[in-house]
């Protein structure tokens, strides 16, 4: 059974190492038919300690081509050919037959950058018992990167959240399977993305908070080395920074 308080209280670290098992990734990090890059991001994991990662089969960047489920299948089927065991993992996906496919192979979480809208995907993960990390999205977007009016970036996306929790929890999901996600860069300018991740303490509460800014452009505005955005997490009490963790 798994639950966000026990996984987190066996980690050494609360760095999740990013796997984008594409061609397409916008950091240019794929490790589609590079089992070279894998390996060296497992030798890298292993070095800092990092116990946790997250795969993701299909690029999200702004503007990315949307592939069939087939081909993220094929995908996820050529990652774990050479899955490491002695890692815990997520699969990044809004796709609940890839959720499952990952879940029946131990993966312990569904990272749902869609904003857990689907009931499929809900009823996926509540079936598996696994956790979710929740990612803000605006209930008035019809798509992930597009950008929406708010009026206070902080007080709305805390209230989106709540709302999407809601849902989630209304699913049948348990409160102790659920984590949140800002949803940085996603449908959100620059400088809204900056100023939730300067504001990330307050969005620090009864559920664990994710933070995914790694190599997204609106660090640029922050004018912060890598060293001190992952201390400003850590500052803030940050539970897991998704980072890519091999240059």
């Amino acid at each position: 059974m798994f639950s966000w308080k026990t996984f987190l209280g066996e980690l050494n670290t609360n760095i999740v190492g990013i796997v984008n098992v594409t061609d397409d990734s916008f950091t240019g990090d794929g490790i589609l038919e590079k089992t070279h890059t894998i390996n060296q991001i497992y030798q890298t994991a292993i070095k800092r300690d990092v116990q946790f990662l997250d795969i993701g089969c299909i690029s999200t960047k702004p503007n990315f081509s949307s592939i069939t489920t087939e081909e993220e299948m094929r995908r996820l089927n050529s990652f774990l050919e050479i899955k490491n065991t002695s890692f815990n993992y997520s699969i990044d996906t809004f796709n609940p037959i890839i959720a499952k496919k990952a879940l029946e192979n131990n993966f312990c979480v569904v990272n749902d950058v869609s904003g857990a809208r689907n009931s499929e995907m809900l009823k996926v993960v509540k079936d598996y018992s696994a956790g979710i990390i929740v990612v803000h999205r605006n209930p008035n977007s019809s798509f992930i990167h597009e950008k929406v009016n708010y009026q206070n970036i902080i007080r709305d996306v805390k209230n989106d959240l709540r709302k999407q929790i809601k849902d989630v929890l209304g699913s049948g999901v348990r409160k102790e399977k659920i984590a949140i996600d800002l949803g940085l860069g996603f449908g959100k300018t620059m400088e809204q993305s900056a100023i939730l991740f300067e504001s990330i303490g307050q969005f620090v509460d009864e559920y664990p908070l994710v933070a995914g800014y790694s190599k997204k452009k609106f660090t640029k505005l922050l004018k912060s080395s890598e060293d001190e955005l992952l201390n400003h997490c850590n500052k803030n009490a940050v539970s897991l920074v998704r980072l890519h963790i091999v240059h």
